[in-house]
């Protein structure tokens, strides 16, 4: 069981590292290692908010204005 939580734990901070690399920011040590602990409840969360139906599935109007020149 340990080393499953020691693998999720190594694969959310290598996502979270990852993600951060990708707009120039690198963290190592503690701050890394917060990141990787809160990251998969943030992940939950978020992928949460994404199963609400809103209902603005539906394309939205749009209007062409014909250019004067």
């Amino acid at each position: 069981m340990a080393e499953t939580q020691d693998d999720s734990s190594s694969e959310s901070v290598n996502e979270v590292q990852a993600l951060l690399a990708l707009v120039g920011i690198e963290l190592t040590g503690a701050d890394l290692a917060s990141l990787g602990r809160i990251f998969p409840q943030f992940r939950q969360k978020v992928d949460r908010m994404y199963e609400i139906d809103t209902g603005d599935e539906v394309t939205a109007a749009v209007f062409r204005a014909d250019m004067d020149s």
